[in-house]
């Protein structure tokens, strides 16, 4: 049985891609800065071009960028994940290649697809992926934005490649995260990747959690996951604290969470340009809630920064 590594534990940020001139360039200067904020308030690692990064609003060569950079400034303070799905096999793997090649510590592959995929091309793909791959493999599954659900059954299948190390398991379902865990015989890390149902999935087991709202809540997120996965746990802590972060995110599922990032992060200080078009910010009337929001935070939040996992 393969063992589980321990880079593949913990709260993983899903960062935006800071933008400028209305979302049309990426701003590396902003990028930089924003890797240093998640890493200073403790999270555990750190992943460019996920869901919250809009992976698919940018180009190949966009993307090789951002991820040339991140590697370079981030410098192996943390573990880094790029995200390089693709339309097609052949470019996930170029984009997993390079990847690899920057000295990123794993990536993440989402099938982006206009059609959904059958199981059968599912497992070619990702089959086809690890078999390219140098570097730990992580399986995305995200059915509501991509049409496509990667079943536990699959799951269970694709974990018996070499180089699949863990999953980011998306579809809202706790119940995913026990499923993924008995069929794979915990062989790989299991990650809940819906902030809204964050105790659910830490009761299940999950190994950690990727999550783009803590790009507005990185201090937040990161004394959650601890009271939710340090010893000595504490579920009436967690239940008590998580409520009180739950109003943001539920905004996300409503409105999105990459609207709710890029206006939160402009909202607490640290604008990052906002979302490429078609995608725009929160509106005017969601922008007042959300700050109304986060003004109520300031009492719960911990007089500093809690120390990464070990």
């Amino acid at each position: 049985m393969k063992a589980i590594s321990n880079k593949f534990r913990g709260l993983f940020a899903f960062l935006v891609t800071p933008t400028a001139e209305d979302g049309e360039v990426v701003d590396e200067g902003r990028l930089r800065e924003l890797i240093d904020l998640h890493i200073e308030a403790g999270m555990h690692g750190l992943t460019v071009f996920g869901s919250t990064g809009a992976i698919g609003s940018f180009s190949e060569e966009e993307r090789r960028r951002v991820i040339a950079v991140a590697a370079r400034h981030v410098a192996g303070r943390v573990p880094l994940v790029a995200g390089t799905g693709a339309m097609t096999t052949a470019e996930t793997i170029r984009m997993t290649r390079y990847a690899a090649d920057q000295g990123v510590d794993a990536v993440l592959v989402v099938p982006i697809t206009y059609w959904p995929l059958r199981d059968s091309e599912i497992i070619g793909h990702y089959e086809a992926i690890a078999r390219s791959s140098t570097v730990p493999l992580g399986i995305y599954n995200n059915p509501t934005t991509t049409g496509t659900d990667i079943k536990p059954e699959v799951i269970a299948r694709l974990a018996e490649l070499d180089s699949v190390a863990f999953v980011k398991e998306s579809s809202g379902d706790p119940a995913r995260i026990s499923a993924v865990r008995h069929l794979t015989g915990h062989s790989v890390s299991v990650f809940n990747g819906k902030d809204s149902i964050a105790p659910e999935c830490f009761a299940a087991g999950a190994d950690g959690w990727f999550s783009g709202g803590c790009n507005v809540l990185m201090r937040e997120c990161v004394r959650l996951f601890a009271l939710g996965h340090e010893a000595p746990r504490d579920f009436g802590a967690v239940l008590a604290y998580f409520e009180t972060l739950y109003p943001i995110f539920d905004m996300q599922s409503r409105c999105g969470t990459i609207r709710v990032a890029h206006s939160g992060l402009a909202l607490r200080g640290h604008d990052m340009g906002p979302p490429r078009r078609p995608l725009r910010p929160l509106e005017a009337s969601d922008r007042a809630m959300l700050e109304r929001l986060l003004s109520g935070l300031e009492a719960t939040m911990p007089a500093r920064p809690l120390a990464p996992a070990k």
